[in-house]
């Protein structure tokens, strides 16, 4: 739902309205998708992050599974086009299962005792720091958000039962334009004190030049909910209440 405008309650909007990839095209935007090995897309209908991928103008993979590797294949693709505005998801394989496959051997002596699902996060620490690290380098003018599609049950995994560790997510954002600053986020925050995200859609949005209505915002913030595994649709809050 951070790409699209589907809700938890229906699916009809990814395919009636434009999806935040079709709408940073609109607005002059170079639009690349780029991902790990593992994160091939094998049809455009295999999976709703495919069918929205395949509207990029440049989708590229990285030759190894490790989502370290997506910092040189930043690198490389920032090194052979200049276009003046360009929206660059990355999609990360992050903490899924097995979590083996998830780190290297830098992970393991930087954090010799500890599970591997940890060595995980360490890896995506290192990803995200690598990806940063080549923005910066490249330009001056830029927003930079990181967020997970789901959390997980550690040793179990996610899309199971109402476990709370798979609906809270993290979320990081930095731009070197001011207008874009804490107060920015803080203002798609709900009344429950959580930043959903269904707001994604929205703060996307905004960064990429389009006016949200109030209302519709408004109406967003106040109806946090969850799609849960069984296919039903249930408050943020009762879930989190729950346990």
């Amino acid at each position: 739902m951070t790409l699209s405008f589907n809700v938890p309650e229906s699916n009809d909007n990814l395919f009636d309205n434009k999806s935040i990839i079709e709408m940073a095209k609109f607005n002059h935007y170079k639009t690349y998708w780029l991902a790990s090995a593992g994160q091939r897309i094998q049809g455009t209908f295999n999976t709703k992050y495919g069918f929205i991928a395949r509207k990029s103008d440049v989708i590229n993979f990285s030759e190894d599974l490790l989502d370290i590797h997506l910092s040189q294949l930043l690198e490389d693709t920032l090194q052979k086009d200049n276009s003046p505005r360009k929206f660059i998801f990355v999609h990360l394989r992050g903490s899924h299962q097995p979590y083996t496959k998830g780190y290297d051997e830098v992970d393991k002596l930087a954090l010799p005792d500890v599970e591997a699902y940890d060595l995980t996060i360490h890896h995506t620490n290192r990803t995200i720091k690598a990806l940063y690290d080549v923005i910066n380098k490249y330009s001056n003018n830029y927003t930079v958000i990181y967020t997970s599609d789901h959390g997980e049950i550690v040793n179990v995994g996610h899309g199971i039962g109402d476990n709370i560790d798979q609906f809270l997510i993290p979320f990081m954002f930095i731009s070197t334009n001011q207008r874009y600053n804490c107060q920015f986020i803080e203002s798609f925050r709900g009344p429950n004190g959580y930043l959903s995200g269904l707001m994604n859609k929205y703060i996307l949005s905004n960064l990429l030049g389009y006016e949200i209505d109030p209302a519709i915002l408004d109406k967003e913030k106040n109806n946090d909910r969850i799609f849960m595994p069984n296919s039903s649709v249930m408050p943020f809050l009762e879930v989190l209440n729950k346990h």
